[in-house]
């Protein structure tokens, strides 16, 4: 979970921890954003994210986020 809140951080959204549900359906991060974290994701790990995993759904939560990064870069 450390490396998701450093994705936070490096995107300028440090208010952002692990304990906030429904971070896209709550409108407490935007699209931008999550291209933002798409994008630090993607650098951290030196791989593509596959277009399958750039869905809302999957930037709900730290753990959404979790599961997501696990089942796109088989962790």
């Amino acid at each position: 979970m450390e490396e998701i809140k450093q994705f936070f951080i490096n995107i300028g959204r440090a208010d952002i921890d692990e304990n906030i549900q429904n971070l896209v359906s709550d409108n407490i991060i935007d699209s931008i954003d999550v291209m933002n974290l798409i994008n630090e994701i993607e650098k951290y790990y030196n791989k593509t994210l596959d277009s399958d995993f750039m869905r809302p759904m999957y930037f709900e939560s730290f753990e959404s986020i979790k599961q997501m990064i696990s089942k796109a870069f088989d962790l």
